[in-house]
């Protein structure tokens, strides 16, 4: 196999216990995905695949339990713990990161923006400020943007050069309207590209293709467009791969296809580059420990 030197890294998946937390979703139209989907699910699927390590994000807002449930889980694969924290009431900020920080695994936060009304909410100077204090922890920002918020990245990575920050499933492209590349997208990727202290995660692309009902079939072309853009733009340096397991059961498919899928996209590239992207800069950007091999 390739010579890694962290091993294959899953930067993105969740997991969910619909009897221990209040999820907004998933919820009932998604029937898919509307169950306990929780550790030995999780097992079963990153071993389809032969994936040791993985990096858990956040499917609640504000909410450091969700995390301390994560952390405390002791699953082996678990490298990484993302959490939802407050970043506007900044006296709860700092006492959740005090209380998140005793744990090696947390590495970085994340906010699900479709959760707040206002589409500029993240570059807020509250929470600016919030995610200054993420910085100064040494801790990491998952951006999850939709196309309407891209251009919001570059201002925030701008405003906070010290915050590593990562932008979630290549900013959800309509691949529902059309495949050929939109403009704005481009524009507003190479510009958060052009930001040094910013990352983007090949993840979440299956699920782009057909949101409403998941029965549009894809194939390699369908993504590759647009992965191209993200290459050109953050290099072999910048990204990484995700499964975004267990949501990407919508479309029907499994962990394996899906993982073989991002990796047939990257498979033009030197087999150096492959190994930087399928898991070393996941593990230099999260700061996972993770014994090499």
């Amino acid at each position: 196999g390739i010579n890694a030197e962290y091993g294959e890294v899953d930067a993105h998946f969740h997991v969910w216990e619909l009897d221990r937390f209040s999820y907004p979703w998933p919820n009932s139209d998604v029937t898919a995905i509307f169950k306990t989907i929780t550790f030995p699910d999780l097992t079963a699927a990153l071993g389809s695949a032969g994936v040791q390590n993985a990096v858990f994000v956040q499917c609640l807002n504000d909410s450091p339990a969700e995390a301390k449930w994560v952390l405390e889980s002791g699953h082996p694969a678990i490298k990484g713990v993302v959490a939802g924290v407050n970043l506007l009431d900044h006296v709860t900020l700092e006492q959740q990161l005090d209380e998140l920080c005793q744990y090696d695994k947390f590495v970085g936060v994340r906010h699900i923006l479709d959760m707040e009304q206002e589409h500029d909410w993240v570059i807020g100077d509250k929470v600016i400020e919030g995610l200054r204090r993420v910085a100064a922890r040494g801790k990491t920002f998952d951006f999850l943007a939709r196309p309407h918020h891209l251009a919001h990245v570059s201002t925030l990575a701008r405003a906070i050069p010290e915050l590593k920050i990562v932008i979630d499933h290549i900013a959800k492209p309509l691949l529902s309207k059309s495949l050929s590349v939109c403009d704005d997208w481009k524009a507003n990727m190479l510009s958060a590209a052009s930001c040094p202290n910013v990352y983007c995660k090949i993840s979440g692309l299956v699920t782009e293709v057909d949101p409403e009902s998941h029965s549009t079939p894809w194939t390699l072309q369908t993504f590759q467009d647009h992965v191209t853009v993200v290459m050109e733009g953050f290099g072999a340096e910048r990204c990484m791969i995700g499964s975004d397991w267990p949501v990407l059961r919508l479309t029907g498919a499994n962990y394996k296809s899906v993982n073989e899928l991002h990796k047939t996209l990257i498979s033009g590239m030197s087999k150096e580059d492959q190994v930087k992207i399928t898991g070393d800069n996941a593990a230099r950007f999260y700061g996972l420990k993770i014994n090499s091999n």
